[in-house]
């Protein structure tokens, strides 16, 4: 029975897909920068709808022409829709603005502006579309498009007010006009300036991202390196060992832990001062990153000790990288200043075996550091 209900559940197919969800990728479709853009557009078809409930609301009381209204709201709908066509299309993209922002932003005012004077008493209503218009414009366009679509704005409700005061003074007294003209420029004005401090703004912020991701990382860099040698520091070389050894407890290669200790580095400081041994490390970090293999990893352990994490690979001898190393610190000077001066170095080395903790294995090669330093020094054990 368990089996039979094992069976069962790992037969269980996946669930569908809500029916909101298709119908959303329906409308929408599945680009995010594609949605985005017909949701912006679902903003302007709500100013749309409630111009035109406006212009209803005028041809019931009879303050509008019922004809009129019917054409300019199959105009609105001819709008969005022909706009929603295109975008959903993906015919939008072919274009420098793929939101198609400035075109619709002057067809929305120029059917507003159209509606404005077929509305007679309650025309000033629609002046907060034209509003409201530019307010969502402010977030797609440039701020010079922004001052473009408000001289556009401006320019064609004064012909629109001039043309309604002059045809129709009795539903538009040429002052109450006056006022509204105002009115318009004034705001028109004011969505202008916002829009470039909105810019202005967005840029400081885009500038300050970047600024503190270089920082952020700036500080993990420092955090996982050296900062004298430029190697993994030893918190970084721990995270490294745990790794390597999860990959080997699923079956990944074979590896041994190495710690190198520099011969004789507190005479080097006595003698030569502290400057010189500072010289001595960047040194054997720099020719220990050129000798060894690109597989090979190598970190600052502390003071003058090194780790190395070397793959184990064919013929599997993990000492002769680290002779390559010691024979050509061995036939180049410490330093510039110190041509004297030649770098040796003590190692010792233990094959990491599977399931120890990582700990015991560099417990392992110290003792066997331990052991080449009472040696004699200048040599490599293996444990």
């Amino acid at each position: 029975m368990p089996t039979l209900q094992a069976a069962t559940v790992a037969l269980d197919p996946i669930p569908p897909i809500r029916w909101n969800t298709r119908l959303a990728n329906a409308l929408l479709g599945s680009d995010s920068l594609q949605r985005l853009t017909l949701a912006l557009l679902g903003l302007a078809a709500l100013v749309t709808a409630t111009v035109v409930v406006l212009l209803g609301y005028a041809a019931s009381i009879g303050v509008a022409d019922v004809r009129q209204v019917g054409i300019l709201t199959l105009l609105f709908f001819v709008f969005i829709s022909g706009f929603y066509g295109v975008i959903r299309s993906g015919l939008n993209q072919r274009f420098a603005d793929p939101t198609l922002a400035m075109p619709q932003t002057v067809m929305a005012q120029t059917l507003i502006a159209a509606a404005y004077a077929m509305t007679g008493p309650v025309h000033g209503a629609t002046v907060i579309m034209l509003s409201l218009v530019m307010v969502f414009g402010m977030f797609s366009l440039r701020p010079a498009a922004v001052r473009l679509a408000c001289i556009y704005t401006v320019t064609l409700m004064g012909v629109v007010m001039y043309w309604c005061a002059t045809h129709q003074p009795e539903l538009y007294p040429a002052r109450q006009e006056v006022f509204n003209f105002a009115l318009t420029a004034i705001v028109m004005l004011a969505i202008s300036q916002l829009s470039g401090q909105l810019s202005d703004m967005r840029t400081r912020l885009k500038t300050q991202k970047i600024a503190l991701e270089g920082a952020l990382a700036h500080i993990k860099e420092m955090a996982a390196r050296d900062e004298l040698t430029g190697l993994p520091n030893r918190r970084r070389m721990m995270t490294l060992l745990q790794e390597h050894a999860t990959r080997r407890a699923r079956g990944g290669p074979r590896f041994f832990v190495c710690i190198i200790d520099l011969d004789h580095f507190k005479n080097i400081n006595d003698t030569y001062g502290h400057a010189a041994g500072d010289a001595v490390l960047r040194a054997f970090a720099t020719q220990a990153q050129v000798v060894l293999r690109t597989t090979d990893m190598i970190g600052r352990w502390g003071g003058e000790e090194f780790l190395l994490l070397l793959p184990e690979s064919a013929p599997g001898d993990p000492t002769l990288g680290v002779a390559r190393l010691r024979e050509s610190l061995a036939k180049m000077p410490a330093s510039p200043a110190l041509l004297e001066l030649r770098i040796r170095f003590s190692a010792g080395f233990a094959r990491y075996e599977e399931g120890e903790p990582i700990d015991q294995a560099i417990e392992r090669a110290d003792r066997a550091l331990y052991a080449a330093k009472s040696a004699g020094r200048n040599r490599s054990v293996v444990l």
